[in-house]
């Protein structure tokens, strides 16, 4: 009877094998319009991931997810490196005292004359291995995890630094992976950080023209439309005033006076003078786009001083520098000029290093940004000057050249 029943099943599977495959045969458009419809599908997914990758939103989503990825990989190949050269340090730093209690035991007195030279000579040894370390950028008296120069924080600063071209110096990889990595992540995260910070400057400028425009400028922009408006209703009162007098002229007779109820119509009209070109102008400044608007040079410079000086301020209360200090480590950093003799977190006495890095940072990318939007709104304003120059001189009558 099981047997029975085991037939019976696989010659009902077998049927409905043979069903399918005498309905695919007999409709073949049904798997590939599945198969059509499914590439369809994935080509709309690309092309809407590729948009918003490319989109203002995502380059800076890419940006930080790329800076986060570069700092988890140079801690990942460096870190090991960095607690080796440690160990190096404070190895030498034994033996150097061992030295010392040697000679000194072996001294059978202790004069001055004998003993001097010889530890000096180990102490000069000693000192030379620290400077070299220290110029390959060891800082081995750091030895807690959240000092060390190779923690997550001082990896995505280091990050920070290659892509966009500042590279302070004051921590490099020693490995021969790590200054692989640096190459491949520079060739591709350096243009992507430029085409981030185009597209962030272009973004910022709008919005400060928004903010400038409706804001700062709405008094003056309320009292130029008020003086358009009263220039407008002048010019009109005027030519209703002269189609009257015209009308009131002419001999009374059924023309006349149908023209004069509907003085529009009036061929006098056509015969009027134009209205002069102020009052055109008038007429198109009635409605003010913020997006024709140029910015004064002094204040976007203004801007760009502000920022210095409040991060100045910020770092020298942190670092106890001077304030002039602070303000030439801000000036070089926004500048990428990176020389890298002043870096916040990175003296001994330095404390909170984590949250110094992680905020200076954050201080780098928002001011090579707001770096980008000065430099596209002077720029907008330099071509309006010469624009206007050129338009006054008679080299071109084009109000849009350039």
């Amino acid at each position: 009877m099981f047997f029975f029943r085991l037939g019976r099943k696989q010659r009902r599977d077998e049927l409905l094998q043979e069903q399918q495959r005498r309905t695919a045969s007999q409709n073949p458009t049904v798997p590939r319009s599945i198969h059509f419809e499914r590439m369809e599908r994935c080509k709309n997914c690309c092309k809407s991931f590729t948009t918003f990758i490319f989109s203002r939103v995502g380059l800076c989503l890419l940006v930080v997810a790329y800076a986060f990825g570069g700092g988890m990989v140079f801690q990942f190949l460096e870190s090991d490196s960095e607690e080796a050269d440690i160990n190096k340090v404070q190895q030498h730093l034994n033996i150097t005292v061992e030295k010392l209690f040697e000679h000194s035991m072996n001294s059978s007195f202790l004069y001055q004359d004998n003993w001097i030279p010889k530890a000096r000579e180990i102490l000069e040894d000693y000192q030379k291995d620290i400077v070299r370390r220290t110029k390959r950028g060891s800082q081995g008296e750091r030895v807690s995890d959240d000092t060390k120069q190779w923690n997550y924080p001082g990896a995505i600063l280091y990050a920070i630094t290659v892509i966009t071209t500042i590279g302070y110096g004051h921590i490099t990889c020693k490995t021969d992976y790590g200054k692989i990595m640096t190459m491949i992540y520079a060739i591709f995260g350096i243009p992507l950080m430029l085409l981030c910070l185009a597209n962030i400057g272009s973004t910022m400028a709008d919005a400060f023209r928004f903010i400038y425009c409706n804001i700062c400028c709405s008094y003056c922009n309320l009292v130029k439309k008020r003086r358009n408006l009263r220039a407008l209703q002048s010019v009109e009162l005027s030519r209703n005033a002269a189609a009257a007098a015209t009308a009131a002229s002419l001999p009374p007779s059924p023309i006349t006076t149908t023209l004069a109820s509907n003085p529009i119509q009036s061929p006098t009209n056509d015969l009027e003078q134009p209205p002069p070109q102020n009052v055109v102008e008038f007429v198109d400044n009635l409605s003010i786009d913020y997006r024709k608007v140029t910015i004064p040079i002094s204040v976007t410079l203004s801007l760009l001083s502000s920022y210095l000086i409040l991060g100045s301020v910020l770092f020298s209360q942190w670092e106890k520098w001077d304030y002039l200090d602070g303000a030439y480590f801000c000036f070089v950093t926004l500048a990428t000029i990176g020389l890298g003799d002043l870096v916040p977190g990175k003296s001994i006495t330095s404390t909170q290093v984590e949250g110094k890095l992680i905020i200076c940072a954050l201080y780098v990318l928002l001011g090579l940004s707001l770096m980008a939007m000065c430099f596209n709104l002077m720029q907008e304003e330099v071509r309006a000057k010469f624009r206007r120059l050129g338009n006054k001189l008679g080299i071109t009558d084009d109000p849009n050249y350039w």
